[in-house]
């Protein structure tokens, strides 16, 4: 079922011909669908929390933990002014699994709205993109199945700002699909804040709106006019909290083989180490569910250009900058592959299959 795209919104369909689900607006099913979800998100943030953190939280809420990783300094706010809650510490005092430990018990608590705050959000992408709020609902929980897989495996280390880093991933994608560009700047920011890695999010920014230009006949010129202004923005707040930070967490202890001071550890010999293992290669396709092989062979499906070429981009780039400061079989540090990753997929199923149509007594073709 092919779709026409709209030349101001590359993705929006034009025309359908039919949803997957009919639009029910009964506050019933409403209120079983949010608890259903919120209950799966529950289930996540229970098994992230139980696998050992690998920061020292409390050394992390004081500001005293190794670098880069005190450069994350977002969740560092969040776990200093819960602690003062005398209803946390209530609460976390009777929490047997998670040690009695109030850190903990704010951490799974950052991850379950983090996780709530992505679905959701990626729901209203997938919505956009399709024209099926039916469809996306059920779509998103692929985020919960990936993040699960990717984050809460037995063995898995948790670090405070993975999971918020995949909400502010997903609502940067589509406050750029629908043009909510004071919404972007708002939350850009915060996302540099929760970890560098936000800046992919500006990379899908500019991939995107290159394509919604490139659709509305504006020239090549015009383009790079039109976006520069975008990208030196977004570079300068970038580099400007970067260096902020860097400078206000000068005197911490750094992680082995980082220079004192410096913005980042190098690991590509590592990480060519690694990648000659023939045992890490299926670890690799776990990524995203082990979705990737999937996405490829099926990507002439997805039929929205902005988001075939923002995946084509945007995670080749990431996998290259990940190869110089990350370190690759840590398949948490690929969490925002997840919100760009979902609604290619949805795309895909939701452009390859056309949904059946309603009616009673409808049987089976013999």
């Amino acid at each position: 079922m092919l779709r026409n795209q709209s030349p101001v919104n590359p993705g929006a369909p034009i025309s359908m011909n039919g949803s997957w689900f009919p639009a029910r607006t009964m506050a019933f099913r409403a209120l079983a669908k949010a608890f259903f979800l919120l209950m799966v998100c529950a289930h996540f943030a229970f098994r992230y929390a139980s696998n050992p953190s690998f920061l020292n939280l409390s050394l992390y809420t004081q500001g005293l933990e190794r670098t880069p990783y005190q450069y994350r300094v977002l969740p560092m706010y969040i776990l200093r002014a819960l602690m003062h809650s005398g209803l946390v510490l209530r609460l976390a005092s009777h929490q047997r699994l998670l040690n009695d430990d109030p850190h903990l018990l704010i951490l799974m608590g950052l991850a379950l709205v983090s996780l709530v705050g992505a679905m959701l959000v990626t729901r209203l992408t997938i919505s956009r993109l399709t024209g099926d709020s039916g469809f996306a609902l059920w779509a998103v929980f692929m985020i919960a199945l990936m993040c699960d897989l990717q984050l809460a495996s037995p063995g898995c280390f948790i670090l405070p700002y993975d999971v918020p880093s995949l909400f502010f991933f997903a609502a940067g994608i589509y406050l750029t699909i629908s043009h909510r560009f004071i919404g972007y700047y708002l939350l850009f920011p915060l996302a540099v804040l929760n970890r560098e890695t936000a800046c992919f999010i500006s990379v899908f920014f500019v991939v995107w709106e290159w394509v919604r230009l490139s659709m509305q006949g504006v020239e090549i010129k015009a383009r790079i006019l039109r976006l520069s202004p975008h990208a030196l923005a977004q570079a300068a707040i970038w580099l400007a909290i970067k260096v902020s930070l860097a400078k206000a967490y000068a005197h911490n202890p750094v992680e082995v083989g980082s220079p004192s001071g410096g913005l980042f550890v190098t690991k590509l010999h590592y990480n060519l180490h690694e990648l000659l293992k023939p045992e890490q290669w299926p670890f690799l396709l776990s990524i995203c569910g082990f979705a990737l092989p999937f996405l490829y062979l099926q990507r002439r499906w997805i039929r929205c250009d902005g988001i075939l070429y923002a995946c084509a981009i945007v995670l080749p780039i990431y996998f290259a900058g990940m190869m110089l400061v990350g370190v690759i079989v840590e398949l948490r540090i690929f969490t925002e592959w997840i919100a760009l990753v979902t609604p290619a997929i949805a795309l895909i199923v939701h452009n390859r299959f056309i949904p059946a149509p309603e009616g009673p007594d409808l049987l089976p073709h013999r």
